[in-house]
């Protein structure tokens, strides 16, 4: 790149002009007169016109140097805008947090505790996406836009360019509703699924559950025939209209209808593994103190929430901690 790209040898063209002579501009600058004389030169050797008569005493700018400081002072101030606008911008409190999770987690969990935020700050704005791909892929939504936190299970290792914060652990439940278990019984061995119908729950960032475990023991699930969805909200539904039983239902987006007797546990202990739950949030964003601010709050509800989960957990089904 010439000199004539480098808006360091520009910003030293006009404060030697404004401030009549390059030692004083190297004052301004803080810059060495050496450095900035050869920086000048160079400016003008890239460019192929002087934009200094430097026979006269004071020297004086050319007629090219004149006709080009005007323009030079704008393209200037232009930068001194971006770069003020890029400096308020990170430390305000203002603008758009971009998150992306697992489809039908939002509304459930993470709408209300983004309704908290913004009422303690109103500026911030938020644009939620599902979770497409892991990270570092998934740091793009659909539509294009760079994401900045994405809320989860783990994805295992670290990740390049991206700091992961642990929330806490995620139980799952076996169950199935009553009028399921009063047409065709429940499950009480991971041999017995053989004779039921699974509903599973499958996409591109989760595989299907496939295996149980109860203490060393683990076991491999098959189904007489299955209801695969790709939408959470679908499968716990079609759970709560007989139309199954499931391996892995979310404790926490089944406790109230196990509380209730609308679900029911199955297969007396066997369990599909407990996840691990991390928000991933890109380096770069956490520059933006928004989303600074916005990590430290939500990592807190996260853990308070998953470590009262845990207990409730083993509270309801009768576990050991």
């Amino acid at each position: 790149m010439g000199r004539e790209q480098d808006l360091t040898a520009w910003r030293l063209f006009v404060t030697t002009v404004d401030s009549g002579s390059v030692n004083a501009a190297c004052d301004r600058l803080q810059m060495d007169p050496s450095t900035a004389s050869r920086i000048l030169k160079a400016l003008e050797r890239d460019l192929g016109v002087e934009l200094f008569n430097r026979a006269t005493r004071p020297v004086t700018l050319s007629a090219v140097g004149r006709a080009v400081l005007g323009e030079a002072r704008e393209m200037l101030q232009v930068q001194n805008r971006l770069l003020s606008h890029l400096q308020d911008d990170r430390q305000s409190m203002k603008g758009t947090i971009r998150i992306a999770t697992y489809s039908g987690v939002a509304e459930q969990e993470f709408t209300p505790l983004l309704m908290k935020f913004q009422a303690i700050y109103a500026d911030v704005d938020f644009d939620m996406t599902e979770i497409v791909e892991p990270p570092p892929k998934g740091f793009t939504s659909p539509d294009g836009k760079p994401v900045d936190v994405m809320i989860g299970y783990s994805y295992g290792g670290e990740i390049p360019g991206v700091l992961a914060f642990h929330n806490g652990d995620m139980p799952f439940v076996a169950c199935a509703s009553p009028q399921y278990i009063h047409r065709h019984g429940a499950p009480v061995h991971p041999e017995d699924c053989a004779n039921h119908i699974g509903v599973i729950f499958g996409s591109a960032h989760r595989a299907p559950a496939k295996t149980v475990y109860k203490g060393k023991e683990s076991a491999d699930i098959h189904w007489q025939r299955t209801l695969t969805f790709h939408s959470f909200g679908a499968a716990k539904n079609a759970l709560l209209l007989g139309a199954g039983a499931a391996i892995d239902m979310p404790f926490f987006h089944s406790c109230k209808e196990l509380k209730s007797g609308d679900l029911v546990p199955i297969l007396d202990g066997w369990q599909y593994p407990t996840h691990q739950c991390f928000l991933y949030v890109q380096e770069a964003s956490m520059e933006y103190q928004r989303v600074r601010v916005f990590v430290e709050w939500m990592v807190q509800k996260e853990r308070q929430k998953l470590q009262a989960l845990r207990k409730e957990y083993q509270q309801l089904l009768g576990l050991s901690k």
